[in-house]
């Protein structure tokens, strides 16, 4: 449980700075200021708190799958909709898919819960 818990936070927070170097890429240095908003922080570890549900309810291929969509559509929802960012919904969605993946990565890195579980 303490493992799984630390996997989400990490996740989290690693898939916000990771996010936020994406975005110094495409939208300059300016966009330092991202990584320096608590409240990102705190909407990742929320949406990473998915993995654990969707990893272990699904197959593994499908779970990677599921949680692709839901961690880049959540946040990107959220952006768009919630706090009205004004860049284009493909930059929103290219630099949640990056958050996205680092956090999957960092999830399973710590849990190894593809590599440890049974094939159904």
């Amino acid at each position: 449980m303490i493992r799984t818990v630390f996997a989400v936070l990490v996740a989290g927070f690693a898939g916000t700075i990771v996010n936020a170097l994406a975005a110094m890429l495409i939208g300059g240095p300016a966009k330092w200021e991202l990584m320096l908003m608590p409240g990102r922080y705190v909407v990742a570890c929320i949406v990473a708190a998915l993995l654990p549900f969707i990893f272990r309810a699904m197959k593994p291929t499908l779970g990677v799958v599921v949680a692709a969509i839901a961690l880049t559509g959540i946040p990107s929802l959220n952006a768009k909709l919630v706090l009205g960012v004004g860049a284009p919904w493909f930059n929103v969605l290219l630099l949640n898919a990056v958050y996205a993946a680092v956090a999957m990565l960092v999830y399973l890195a710590i849990t190894g819960d593809l590599t440890q579980r049974r094939r159904r």
